[in-house]
């Protein structure tokens, strides 16, 4: 009889300890720049369970916190730590920079998409901007997706809901930017030659491209099936990371994917049906720019 109370109390004596909430940044200082992932590790102690917020709203559950910063400006981590009914609150300030470059979030139902937008195509960059800030593509599909070559959207046909938003004009190409179609690389749809042969852009569809790998042979052997002339540095990069080499100089491209490759393949590897629409939609949440 002695043991069970002594085990009891030893229960009840674990159960009353007061937690102890401690984590640490595996970024040191706490500052990064936007698309700041950055992992926050538990050092807690005497602790049943955890809650994680960033600027005041739960985000995880799980013992360590993998986030991604999409806004700039001052932001505040919490972890709730429990022990019974006590609850232990430690805070960390961590500051996020701006993008040196011009970036756009694309939220997808797979996961988040964040695109560089190129000085060297201002056109481009200026009228990409504006249609994003307009709206426009919250709602619409990823409507044509082949793996290992691309992932298109911006189809007004494809909306969610099949409400119409007035469609933003085409735009004249700039293919003097020197910007290949590498894996990951944003580029903009048109429509074919015989009714565009001043190949401009359409106004609204973009595609990232997700590309296939090539052997050095295999590059070599496909040169004279192609428009551009390779300098050895890019020919090298092919070989590297992979793309869509056939289709240069003939759209444009006018920016790179710098976060969310693994949401690109999960989005390229979805079942699609005859016609390359994916048989479960991949719906564009919210495109926004990133500051």
């Amino acid at each position: 009889m002695k043991y069970f109370l002594l085990i009891i109390c030893c229960l009840t004596f674990w159960q009353c300890k007061t937690p102890v909430a401690a984590f640490l940044s595996e970024s040191s200082p706490q500052h990064a720049r936007i698309p700041a992932r950055m992992t926050f590790l538990n050092n807690s102690n005497n602790v049943t369970s955890q809650v994680w917020k960033v600027d005041g709203v739960e985000v995880s559950s799980e013992k360590n916190l993998d986030y991604t910063f999409y806004d700039s400006g001052k932001h505040i981590v919490e972890l709730e730590a429990t022990n019974g009914s006590k609850i232990v609150v430690h805070r960390e300030e961590v500051i996020i920079d701006a993008p040196e470059k011009c970036l756009v979030l694309i939220r997808t139902s797979l996961g988040n998409l964040v695109v560089s937008l190129s000085e060297e195509t201002p056109g481009h960059q200026k009228h990409f901007i504006e249609v994003v800030e307009s709206g426009y593509y919250d709602g619409i599909f990823f409507h044509r997706v082949i793996d290992n070559f691309m992932i298109q959207g911006g189809d007004n046909n494809s909306r969610n809901g099949g409400k119409r938003i007035k469609e933003p004009v085409e735009i004249p190409k700039e293919f003097d930017s020197g910007l290949l179609h590498y894996r990951g690389a944003l580029a903009a749809a048109r429509t074919p030659d015989e009714v565009n042969p001043e190949k401009k852009s359409s106004g609204s569809q973009f595609y990232i491209v997700d590309g296939r790998s090539f052997t050095e042979k295999e590059f070599s052997k496909q040169l004279q099936n192609w428009v551009t002339d390779y300098s050895e540095t890019e020919i090298d990069h092919y070989l590297e990371v992979g793309g869509a080499p056939q289709l240069d100089g003939e759209y444009t491209v006018f920016g790179m994917l710098v976060d969310g490759y693994d949401v690109l393949d999960k989005i390229a590897q979805t079942t699609t049906d005859n016609s390359d629409k994916p048989v479960e939609e991949v719906l564009i949440l919210e495109a926004r720019t990133l500051n």
